[in-house]
């Protein structure tokens, strides 16, 4: 797995880590791989999150550093070409990193880093209210909570920059900011407007905010460093690949590419809950589990345990205790049906407060592959 985890101050090699791409970057360009850290702390949260992980640590262009708030505050972004901030919580995210955390990126960013953020990732350079990095002179007039898949419209100056289509583009959807310029002057910051949102957020009946026409993707620089951001969730799925990849491309300069993943039949399907991710460990859990040639890994959120996609698990893997809330009892009752059909469930981090009987506690990356193998000797 093609993965360096950054947890102190200088880069650390991680274990399950091997050059199996390097060969193919060098090969193809000539380049050096790009050095691409994805945070994973408090804040980044679902299966976005964890498929901003596998992209790029399977991308033959890039080299894959997880950083958490503590290593970005000890330098970690320094020597690397690019951070990606993943959607979530932007509060959160912005409280993990810290002031100094957030200054170092900002920091980097004039210096001539790059950076891609969806969502969360968004909010957090936005300028504003409490806890935002105030990178660019742009603000949140409201979201929707609801997932859906509404149509963005890229404007020219958008289309020119990312080199696609002008016009629009159906992207996945779930409480992105809307956004409007706000009046303030931001040094160093220089910010277009690249697409807008072509549909109302009235999921529920109720029109709580005015999404037509408000900001949905922004591009630009601060200071030397380029930004690309969305509302939008592009990761989810390789049909809107395209959008990372045009992403990467104004950032970077580079053109990177993602292998398409084997659909052939695997001897366990694992689900891995993707909600909360609470630190490096989850997210190297995430890809030594996809790494794992007989395993299918599915990424699971609370509303696929709803929609009863533990039907078609062999095992479940709990990575943190937000289940635990007294809104969670029905996702708790389907886990615990699961569990008497014969599924099996396996805890990591704060997931194993969670445990039903016969569950199984892990304490990292490997015990949780050893433990699965164990619960189903192939």
């Amino acid at each position: 797995m093609k993965q360096i985890i950054i947890i102190v101050a200088a880069a650390v090699v991680a274990g399950c880590a091997t050059p199996r791409h390097e060969a193919v970057t060098s090969a193809t360009s000539g380049l050096p791989p790009l050095k691409v850290a994805v945070y994973a702390d408090a804040g980044p949260s679902g299966i976005g999150a964890v498929e901003w992980f596998r992209l790029v640590n399977e991308s033959p262009e890039m080299e894959l550093h997880l950083v958490d708030g503590k290593a970005i505050r000890a330098g970690a972004l320094e020597g690397l070409d690019l951070l990606v901030m993943p959607g979530g919580d932007s509060k959160a995210e912005f409280t993990s990193l810290g002031t100094n955390g957030v200054e170092r990126l900002k920091s980097f960013l004039r210096n001539g880093g790059g950076y891609i953020g969806t969502c969360a990732g968004c909010c957090l350079l936005m300028d504003g209210e409490d806890r935002r990095a105030r990178v660019m002179p742009w603000n949140r007039c409201g979201a929707e909570s609801q997932t859906f898949f509404p149509t963005f419209q890229l404007n020219a100056k958008g289309a020119a920059a990312l080199g696609l289509k002008e016009g629009p583009h159906v992207l996945r959807y779930h409480g992105g900011p809307c956004m409007w310029p706000t009046t303030n002057v931001i040094a160093d910051a220089n910010f277009e407007l690249w697409g807008t949102f072509d549909a109302e957020a009235s999921m529920k009946g109720k029109m709580k905010l005015k999404m037509y026409g408000s900001a949905a993707i922004l591009g630009g620089t601060y200071g030397k460093g380029k930004v690309f951001v969305t509302s939008a969730h592009p990761e989810y799925f390789s049909s809107t690949l395209y959008f990372v990849k045009a992403a990467f491309k104004y950032v970077t300069g580079r053109d990177v590419t993602f292998p398409l993943r084997s659909r052939s039949p695997r001897a366990l399907t694992v689900g891995f809950v993707s909600g909360g991710i609470r630190g490096v460990e989850t997210a190297e859990t995430a890809l030594a589990l996809a790494a794992e040639k007989d395993f299918d890994l599915v990424l699971i959120d609370v509303d696929g345990i709803k929609q009863r996609r533990l039907d078609h698990l062999d095992v479940l893997v709990l990575t943190n205790d937000k289940l635990g809330e007294e809104k969670f009892e029905t996702e708790r009752s389907l886990i615990n049906d699961f569990v008497a059909r014969g599924g099996k469930v396996v805890g990591i981090c704060g997931g194993k407060k969670l445990l039903p009987p016969g569950g199984v506690a892990c304490g990292t990356r490997q015990d949780t592959v050893k433990a699965i193998r164990s619960l189903f000797p192939l």
